[in-house]
């Protein structure tokens, strides 16, 4: 849903704008958590398809993996992570980075640095604040820009990004206990549905003064694996993101919202889910559903 537009149109007395926002907030639910002022998040059930939930399950289900796939995987997550942040290595320089570790570019150092990040969080057990921090120091070690907006613990002064202010310093530890509340709760059945809320509510914190982009991606793959979704440490996600940029950037933009509602980022999460499950199976030439663009149909 364009909320921005369909907001700017009601403003404008457009009647037919001004139905669909009040249809829209007729479905919505809160959610267990919430912003900085205080008002909780909302999600609309009813615009998440069950059948594109059973899809992503199903094609979960088919994929086959190796520990050679997790260990490629582990590479080019960090990779395309960091190529979304701006790094311009290639995908033909990752041996060198790899094996020679090396470290002439920034972005070589970026790639090492979230590569070095997930293998902390593979032997890390705690999910906490504490862990936010060491990933923040891990992926931004040697490459850290706006290093003087860096403080004791979070990041200091006012952060924007795009059209979205960041909650002021003040508020972080206490969108922290809302965001780890969630995190640890017993609240949302599909784990592919809650990393998608996860992954929003971490990058409007925006905690940090660098590598809050990276940190929010490892999340993401590492709540699906402590989920028992173990067949994600071999799926990469970010080269997903990568691909859609432009996409992701809007639904972040898009759940901003008079009605706190961020159903648009979730959506973006799963059709993000779908499409990369689907690619890999069609590498291990799998056709276990007829491939949808859910683009189209997600509203």
């Amino acid at each position: 849903m364009k909320y921005k537009e369909l907001e700017r149109d009601a403003k404008l007395g457009n009647q037919r704008a001004k139905r669909m926002l009040e249809e829209r907030r007729a479905c919505l639910e809160t959610l267990p958590i919430r912003d900085a002022m205080g008002c909780s998040l909302t999600w609309c059930p009813n615009a998440i398809p069950q059948q594109l939930l059973d899809d992503i399950d199903r094609m979960y289900d088919n994929i086959s993996i190796t520990n050679i796939d997790t260990d490629i995987s582990i590479e080019e997550e960090s990779f395309h992570s960091c190529r979304i942040e701006g790094a311009n290595t290639t995908l033909e320089e990752l041996f060198d980075i790899f094996r020679a570790k090396r470290t002439e570019k920034k972005g070589d150092k970026m790639i090492l640095n979230t590569y070095r990040a997930v293998k902390y969080l593979n032997i890390s057990n705690k999910r906490n604040v504490d862990t936010l921090v060491d990933l923040w120091k891990i992926v931004t070690d040697g490459v850290c820009d706006n290093p003087g907006l860096s403080g004791e613990k979070f990041r200091k002064g006012v952060v924007v990004v795009g059209t979205h202010q960041a909650p002021e310093v003040e508020l972080l530890d206490y969108c922290m206990k809302q965001f780890f509340s969630f995190y640890h709760g017993k609240n949302i059945e599909s784990p592919y549905i809650k990393v998608g809320i996860i992954h929003f509510y971490f990058v409007y914190m925006h905690p940090f003064c660098d590598g809050n982009g990276r940190i929010s991606r490892l999340l993401t793959s590492d709540f699906l694996i402590h989920s028992g979704l173990d067949n994600f440490s071999a799926i990469t996600l970010s080269k997903t993101i990568n691909e859609t940029a432009p996409a992701y950037y809007q639904a972040l933009e898009d759940s901003e919202n008079g009605f706190h509602d961020i159903t648009p980022f979730i959506q973006y999460m799963l059709k993000t889910v779908y499409d990369n499950l689907y690619e890999v199976l069609e590498e291990q030439e799998k056709y276990v559903v007829r491939h949808k663009d859910w683009e189209e149909v997600l509203m």
